[in-house]
């Protein structure tokens, strides 16, 4: 998946300039511990197009099913910016 791997206590000790670096190439980071890997880093526009994935898939699995795959257009505003800021 990642070949970039640090070990829990190395990535402790480097967090700024690894989330920099991974921000920076949009590679991900796999954070490892006793040699297994407990966490992947990656970058925001990374972690922003995997929302949209899951939420288109969800979406189409709703139309699949026959149910409803729209949303009123206040909940969506309530969703994006959050509280009632519509």
């Amino acid at each position: 998946m990642t070949e970039t791997t640090y070990s829990i206590v190395e990535a402790r000790a480097r967090l700024g300039a690894i989330a920099r670096e991974v921000s920076a190439t949009r590679e991900p980071v796999a954070i490892t511990d006793h040699g297994h890997i407990i966490a992947i880093l990656i970058s925001p526009a990374d972690a922003l197009e995997l929302q949209e994935m899951r939420a288109l898939a969800a979406y189409r699995a709703r139309r699949e099913r026959g149910e409803s795959a729209g949303i009123p257009h206040d909940e969506a505003l309530r969703r994006v910016f959050g509280g009632d800021e519509a």
